[in-house]
Parts: C-alpha cells; structure tokens; sequence
C-alpha cells in the first residue's frame, strides 16, 4: 500500500470532482462542484484542504478538511468540517480510508482545532473519535397553521430572489452575524453559501422595501435550512409567504438555544422534532463548554450549581459551574460527580437526548439535565 499523502492542488480540481462524483454517484448521481460551491473551487486555497493518495499514478482516495470560523455568543471556536470521504472502489481494502482519517485528525490536533464536525455513518466514524450529537428543532408548517394563525391577511414582507451583490451579502451577513450560533463567512462567499446543497436563497423585504430577513431553502422539497430576521414576528411572516407559495408543507430547521424566536413559531407550527446535527469530534473540551454553557445561560438563565463531568479516557475533568458571576466551565482536579468515555460525554452534554436519557444520573449531578442538551450545532447551509 501507497502511504505517500498529498495535498490537492488547483490543477487537480477537474480531476477531483471527476473522482468524487464518479465515487458518490455509484447510488444515485453527484455534482460536486455545484452541489458544495462553498468549498468545492479550483484554487490551490481550496484545494489544499484535500487530502488525497493517489496509487499507480490515479487518485484512490481522498479525505476534505475544511476550516470554519465558528461563533458562539460571541466567541470563536476553530471547527474543522470533514468531507468528501471518498475511497474509488478499485482501490479499498487497501486501508486508503483510515490513513487518511487518521492524518486528519492528526492535522486537526496539530493546527489547534476545538470541534470537528461530519456528516456519515454513527459506527463508521467512531472510530476516529466521532459521535452523532448536537440538536436542532425541525418545525413543519401547512396553510392551516397560516389561515388559523395569522388574522391580517395583507402581505407584511415580500420574498424575492436574493441576487449575488455586494450591498445585499452584505445586510445578509449582518443578520446572519447576530444569531447566538453562526459560521463567520467572508461578504463574498455569503452567496455561495447559501446556494450550497442545491439550495435558492430568497430576500425578505418589507412594505417600504428595506430588507427584512433572508431563507435559504431547497426549492423542490421546501426544507428552510437557514433563516434570519429582524425579530420573531418578521420571522413569523416570512414563514407564513414561504408557506402561501408552496404546495407542500415546509420544515424549518432552526438551530438552537432556545429564544424568543422558537417561542413564536412553536405556537402555531404543525409539529415539532427534535435531531442530531451530526457527527462531532470534540478537541478543546473546556473551551467548547464553556462557549455553549455561556450562551445557553444568557439565552435562558440556568439554575445555579456545580457539576464535574470526567471524561475518562483523556484523563479530563470538566468544572461546570452556574452562579452570580455567570456560567463557566473550566479544567480541575476534584472528583467526577458523573464520568464516562468521550462518546458517552458528547451524548451527555451536547444531546439531543437529556442526560438522564444518556445515561443513569447520580443525585449529585441531576442539576445537569436542566442545563443540557447544550446547543452543539452549524447550519446545513455550512456543512461539508
């Protein structure tokens, strides 16, 4: 076996989304390039986040690692998303996958990321160090909810396609940047972006034309993967246009913490579910708490207490504490009130299940299943 791992460049990008289509499509067909146009461009900046071997001179496999500027409350995390896990079938068995995973989450440690993320089977990838986790609410919406709900049948805010221009990325980027939970991209990949996964993004405007909120949503099964808005009734409203539009129901998925805006739209959606939002792979433990311990007290203050959770086989143990100075969590020595492997902690603090569904909760952690699931998530518009 071939171990020489390289790095793609921008001349390898026609090859590359050949290969990946060719290895994805071999269920149902791919495009790469117009499905991923965040991530997926022929420069040597985004091709180098491939990691690739190539045997007898052809690409046998290849393994993405895609920086993201994560934004929790305010503070940045490192997130490294995973994908393109891809290994062409004339050349597995061969362990092509495993070395290069096993190189990712050693460039991942190396660079100083905090989180990983990816999307792909639980067992698969538990291996490497990854747990399905995190939680969003899935909300679905019919015209019944509309006609029963809203009693001023004028249209408040217009949608219309939101085209690709500086002015606009910009108001939607400013909207995107005060939500607890963002990815911090660039004004000029914000279109991009929002096109990904096949996606159209729509503007919202109000009566006077100023601009009001934005979606991002699949036109053909009316998904809403990202919204934003001025405030939870604006958001009511665009929901309710999307919906007069559409000849199915609409689902929006909406990342968490639990705010004013999920109050209003749980007041008359049709049903709601909670998900995972994926795979994750924590690195900085304290760091990564801390920042959702924090958002999620601010959001919703949290019952005041101590918890040590140990996670065990990284020798660590977590200090969550909740009192008048605020919420923190921070690296100590004392003994673990509740303890369990990495995996089982990801389940036990990030969800989506509570933790008493998680595991058993001794009575000197129960203060735990009124803090979590903490809200672990990115938007599918930023996933890889």
């Amino acid at each position: 076996m071939s171990s020489q791992i390289i790095q793609l460049k921008a001349g390898d990008f026609d090859e590359a989304m050949g290969f990946l289509n060719e290895v994805f499509g071999e269920h149902a067909p791919h495009d790469f390039a117009h499905m991923l146009p965040s991530i997926y461009q022929p420069t040597d900046e985004h091709m180098r986040c491939n990691y690739a071997v190539r045997d007898r001179g052809r690409l046998a496999a290849i393994v993405g690692v895609f920086p993201i500027d994560w934004r929790v409350g305010g503070i940045a995390l490192k997130m490294a998303g995973v994908g393109g896990v891809s290994v062409h079938k004339d050349f597995r068995g061969k362990g092509y996958m495993k070395l290069l995973m096993n190189h990712a989450v050693d460039e991942m440690r190396r660079e100083g990321i905090d989180i990983s993320y990816l999307g792909g089977r639980r067992q698969r990838y538990a291996y490497f160090g990854y747990e399905v986790g995190g939680g969003d609410y899935r909300l679905s919406f019919n015209k019944d909810n509309v006609r029963h709900t809203f009693a001023d049948r004028d249209d408040q805010v217009v949608l219309e396609p939101a085209h690709d221009d500086t002015s606009t990325n910009m108001q939607i980027k400013q909207m995107l940047d005060a939500c607890d939970l963002h990815c911090d991209r660039p004004v000029e990949t914000i279109h991009r972006y929002l096109k990904s996964w096949f996606a159209e993004p729509m503007l919202a405007r109000s009566r006077d034309g100023t601009i009001v909120g934005y979606i991002s949503s699949h036109p053909e099964n009316r998904q809403i993967n990202e919204l934003a808005a001025s405030d939870p009734d604006t958001t009511a409203q665009i929901i309710r246009q999307w919906v007069i539009g559409s000849d199915k129901n609409v689902t929006l998925r909406m990342l968490g913490p639990v705010g004013s805006i999920l109050h209003r739209l749980v007041g008359f959606a049709e049903n709601v579910t909670i998900g995972p939002t994926g795979n994750w792979r924590v690195f900085n433990w304290v760091k990564l708490v801390d920042a959702l311990l924090k958002v999620q007290h601010a959001a919703s203050p949290l019952l005041p207490g101590t918890v040590v959770v140990g996670v065990d086989d990284e020798d660590l143990r977590l200090c969550l504490t909740v009192d008048e100075q605020g919420a923190r969590c921070e690296s100590c020595g004392e003994p673990a009130d509740i303890s369990a492997d990495a995996l089982t902690v990801t389940r036990l603090l990030f969800g989506p299940l509570s933790p008493s569904a998680v595991m058993p909760i001794q009575k000197r952690a129960t203060i735990l299943s009124t803090w979590c699931p903490l809200p672990l998530g990115i938007s599918p518009q930023d996933k890889v």
